[in-house]
Order: structure tokens, then C-alpha cells, then sequence
């Protein structure tokens, strides 16, 4: 899921750790920094998207 906002915050955290583990293994395969940008892109948007729901009190309806 490349949109964390329509992620649970439990599969927020999975779907982080899925994109670092893909980035590491694309820089052991020798990928360079231009390569990576659209997943270093994609990891900021995950960590914002922690940071927000850490900081904002739950809704309850």
C-alpha cells in the first residue's frame, strides 16, 4: 500500500519495515542514491504519517 493515511496504525509499522528492507536490499544490489529516491520519497510519507498519529489524540465516534 503506497498511501499510509488509509493504513491502520498497525500496518503502518509493517509496511515501513517492508519498505527499508526493500531499499537495503536494493543498495546490496548496488543500487545508487537516484534509484532509491522514489523509496526514501515513500519511507518520509510513512514516518510523517507515524509521527502525526503519535502526536494527534484518537477520534472516537
Amino acid at each position: 500500500m503506497l498511501d499510509p493515511r488509509v493504513l491502520d496504525t498497525h500496518e503502518l509499522d509493517a509496511e515501513l519495515a517492508a519498505l527499508r528492507r526493500g531499499r537495503d536490499a536494493s543498495m546490496d544490489e548496488g543500487a545508487q542514491g537516484t534509484d532509491l529516491a522514489a523509496t526514501d520519497v515513500l519511507i518520509e510519507r510513512f514516518e510523517e504519517e507515524i509521527r502525526r498519529r503519535h502526536q494527534d489524540p484518537p477520534v472516537d465516534i
